[in-house]
């Protein structure tokens, strides 16, 4: 049985982002956006961070002509690994402590 979770509607997209949790980070993409979080996915797979671990996801967008980098405190909520079709990723589910107004964002 599948439920649904999301509160938010989400914006698929690829953008190149970091996970940072202190001195340590990983690089990896950013496959959807919300007010309430994002989708992460890396290609390292050993990474040492679980459920509930706060962390701040890092990306670029755009608002108006500039572009922007945000830098988020944010929550771990679950931890995947699948297959995209090309290598084993490993995937974080991921809520921002603070809801961003994704409406005055693009994300490209």
């Amino acid at each position: 049985m599948s439920q649904d979770r999301r509160i938010h509607s989400r914006i698929r997209t690829r953008l190149p982002a970091r996970l940072v949790r202190g001195a340590e980070s990983v690089e990896g993409v950013v496959e959807n956006v919300g007010q309430g979080g994002v989708f992460f996915a890396t290609e390292t797979l050993e990474v040492a961070l679980d459920d509930g671990t706060d962390v701040e996801v890092e990306f670029e967008a755009w608002r108006g002509e500039q572009r922007v980098q945000l830098r988020l405190p944010s929550t771990i909520l679950r931890a995947e690994r699948y297959f995209d079709g090309t290598v084993v990723v490993r995937a974080f589910a991921i809520r921002f402590q603070e809801p961003i107004d994704i409406s005055t964002y693009r994300f490209e």
